[in-house]
């Protein structure tokens, strides 16, 4: 009856650890990376009243199993559900890591190594990457200078080391796109203009600029030139004169006024005949006009002193000498006119000097000066009343112009004047040189202010001309010149020691390309090195262009394949074999370690050191460090973290089971003690 009482006790205890089992796995329900735990029972030794005995054959009895009475139960053994995954948690954190497989994260804290299931990792101000919840570091492998992974003893993974890419020369480029012969820009100074940005290893950009022109054949041949002469005899004297326009000004108050022609015409008619009285020396009398007269030259107020600052006061002589009512004008009699001149001038052929006001049968022609000066001599002419005389220089009596119409090798009409003296020696611009062609007009309009003489001849002379035409599918690609941040660079030492200028070869044909610099070659090298040795040489790639039609429109680019400024790191990515990469504003990016993983012969052997670690036991056995992904182990997935796997329907359902069997067992208790006090009843 005691064994009953005891094996009781026994089974509430042993109840009694396996509720404690559960109770923990449901308080770990939401424990990143928590596994389950499992209590299994075994029953305690038994007492063996009988043993058994086998059969005997001679006596003829059989065989008697063993009697035995057990003790109670324990707990055989609390094992960990580590091989079940648990679910996965979205996180968005790029450092939170998910394992896939049986493996587990390595991690140290300085002195002892531990495992965990848990990826909630961060990096420290040290740029470390560790455990968020402790700050542990995770282990795992470096990279050498060549950037390759190092396997072997594990480490600290800073994943900050690197936080800048250097920069590289360019070395590589690419051309694409289509040369259209009709492009109007091919037949520009320096053709189809095409740009090509550089770096060199200090990670600065320089354009480069390279021009494309079509590649021609010169045929050489003969022009017909149409010659036909004149002569014309020059007059002696040309006379400059002023043609300025009047306007006449006056104040009312603070107010400035324009005296109008369409108000008073006869008084501006007497105005006018007053002012160019002046100028010409003969004012009229009683008449007085105040002021210095600088021949040829506009009015200026402004200048110290006043240039041409006329002045007239309508008063009763000035009315008078006139003859204009004084009655009419009573209202701007005692007002004083400043009288501006626009500055014009013209010159007039004449025996005579003109005198003013010009008269209406006067014939002004405008002529620059720099045609006149090549005719006459105006340097020591001096102007009197108004006008400047020029004077014919010595043997300029008789021109002859020669007119040469012909077409240039373009195809354009042109027109050429040759001038000779009467000497007939060439007339040359003034210091010397061909007569520039945008005096042509001028000079003719000084031609015909002499008198022409009947034509002296006409007739046809040849010179040599060079036709050109475009040679089908051939161009000329030059460069140009260099710049860096819209400053020049001198290319000298280029262009000195290196080529500059290659032939572009398309199919006459079918426009498809040829050859670029030689025949068979792809590619033209420009040997930027010879400018700077921060520079590299660029091979530069022309295979993707054609020589088609395109609307007229060329649309070569050029796009370097390599070379990169300095770049800053911008952010870390983990790939799903534990690869940590950093990329940069360059847009490069290095690896700068690998997460690697821990397995175990027996992971459920680990134990469990709180903080969702784990720690090897003798009968987990060592642990091997290896890749996730080359071992076959499973996975790693950024972003997401494993969560516990505990399951919660069978938690309950074994929280009920154990619930009844700690009931039962203490049934077995009440029970044995009540047939121990009908046991001490039988003593009454």
């Amino acid at each position: 009856m005691m064994r009953s009482l005891f094996s009781g006790v026994s089974g509430l205890k042993a109840h009694q650890t396996r509720m404690d089992v559960i109770g923990n796995n449901i308080a770990n329900v939401n424990t990143t990376g928590y596994k389950s735990k499992k209590l299994n029972f075994s029953d305690m030794l038994y007492q063996t009243t009988q043993a058994a005995s086998g059969p005997n054959e001679d006596a003829g009895t059989g065989g008697i199993n063993p009697r035995q009475i057990g003790l109670g139960v324990k707990t055989a053994a609390i094992n960990t559900t580590i091989t079940q995954e648990g679910s996965t948690q979205s996180t968005g954190n790029p450092f939170d890591l998910k394992l896939t497989g049986e493996a587990f994260f390595v991690v140290s804290d300085g002195t002892s190594t531990y495992y965990t299931r848990d990826g909630s990792f961060d990096v420290d101000e040290a740029g470390n990457l560790c455990m968020a919840s402790t700050g542990y570091l995770v282990q795992g492998w470096g990279v050498d200078a060549n950037g390759d992974i190092i396997q072997g003893s594990v480490s600290n993974l800073n994943v900050m080391a690197k936080n800048s890419y250097t920069a590289a020369a360019t070395t590589s480029a690419t051309v694409s796109g289509i040369i259209d012969s009709t492009d109007p820009n091919l037949q520009s100074k320096n053709g189809k203009i095409m740009n090509l940005q550089v770096l060199d290893n200090l990670g600065y950009e320089y354009n480069l600029q390279f021009g494309i022109l079509p590649q021609t054949i010169t045929t050489n041949g003969t022009r017909d030139i149409h010659n036909t002469e004149n002569e014309y005899a020059l007059e002696q004297n040309l006379y400059k004169v002023d043609t300025s326009k009047l306007t006449y000004n006056y104040t009312v108050g603070t107010e400035n006024r324009i005296l109008s022609s369409a108000d008073s015409p006869k008084l501006i008619e007497a105005l006018d005949d007053a002012v160019w009285n002046f100028i010409g020396g003969t004012p009229k009398q009683g008449v007085t006009v105040g002021g210095a007269y600088t021949f040829g030259t506009a009015t200026n107020t402004t200048a110290t002193p006043a240039v041409n600052d006329l002045t007239i006061e309508i008063n009763d002589d000035f009315l008078n000498a006139y003859g204009l009512d004084l009655l009419t004008y009573s209202n701007l009699k005692g007002t004083t006119l400043h009288i501006a001149l626009s500055g014009d001038t013209g010159y007039v052929s004449a025996t005579a000097p003109p005198t003013y006001p010009l008269g209406s049968d006067v014939a002004v022609s405008k002529i620059s000066d720099d045609a006149i000066d090549i005719f006459y001599d105006g340097a020591s002419g001096t102007a009197a009343n108004g006008v400047k005389t020029y004077t014919r220089k010595t043997n300029f009596d008789k021109i002859t112009t020669i007119k040469q119409d012909y077409e240039d090798d373009e195809g354009n009409a042109i027109t050429e004047y040759i001038f000779k003296d009467s000497q007939g020696n060439v007339i040359t611009a003034v210091g010397g040189g061909e007569i520039p062609s945008d005096l042509y007009t001028d000079i003719m309009k000084i031609m015909n202010l002499g008198q022409k003489s009947e034509l002296q001849d006409s007739y046809i002379t040849q010179e040599p001309k060079n036709t050109t035409s475009v040679d089908p599918g051939k161009y000329t690609l030059t460069l140009l010149g260099m710049s860096s941040y819209g400053e020049p660079v001198n290319i000298d030492a280029l262009l000195n020691n290196g080529t500059t200028s290659w032939d572009v070869v398309y199919n006459a044909g079918t426009g498809a390309f040829d050859y670029v610099g030689e025949a068979g070659s792809n590619t033209f090298n420009l040997a930027l090195s010879s400018i700077d040795t921060k520079f590299s040489n660029v091979s530069i790639d022309m295979s993707d262009t054609t020589g088609q039609f395109n609307e007229g429109k060329s649309n070569l680019t050029a796009e370097k394949d390599d070379g990169r400024m300095v770049g800053t790191m911008t952010g870390v990515s983990i790939a799903n074999d534990g690869m940590i990469t950093a990329n940069y504003s360059n847009g490069m990016s290095a690896i700068v370690g690998q997460i690697c993983v821990g397995t175990f012969a027996n992971a459920m052997g680990l134990q469990n050191e709180g903080d969702n670690l784990y720690s090897e036991t003798a009968n987990s056995g060592e642990c091997r460090t290896v890749d996730i992904k080359a071992s076959g182990t499973g996975y790693m997935t950024t972003g997401v973290l494993e969560m516990s796997n505990v399951d919660l329907s069978q938690e309950f359902t074994d929280m009920i089971t154990t619930q009844r069997g700690f009931q039962a067992n203490s049934r077995i208790i009440t029970t044995s003690d009540s047939l121990l006090e009908e046991l001490v009843n039988l003593k009454r």
